[in-house]
């Protein structure tokens, strides 16, 4: 399990990287999205090149699946890769 906790630890520092959405910021709010999800699509990218990760986008929601932990969101990659860890800590706890 220790190369789960590893994935863990990398995945969570690259989410705290990732461009965040503040509508006090005076910048566009749409503009900021866009950025976030860009940067959420290079994270997911990054997951599958160095991991195997399965990431997919989808209308109605958005999942990972890596190291046989699949999570999901409604709100966007960055939910779902927060899922993932979760359900990846629960995993090392069992």
């Amino acid at each position: 399990m220790g190369d789960l906790r590893i994935i863990i630890d990398d995945l969570r520092e690259r989410l705290n990287q990732l461009p965040k959405i503040d509508s006090r910021s005076g910048e566009d709010v749409m503009d900021q999205h866009r950025v976030h999800r860009a940067a959420a699509q290079k994270l997911g990218e990054y997951l599958t090149e160095t991991y195997g990760a399965l990431v997919r986008e989808r209308s109605d929601a958005n999942s990972i699946t890596m190291k046989k932990i699949r999570s999901s969101s409604t709100g966007g990659l960055h939910g779902a890769f927060r899922n993932w860890i979760a359900a990846a800590e629960r995993r090392i706890e069992q």
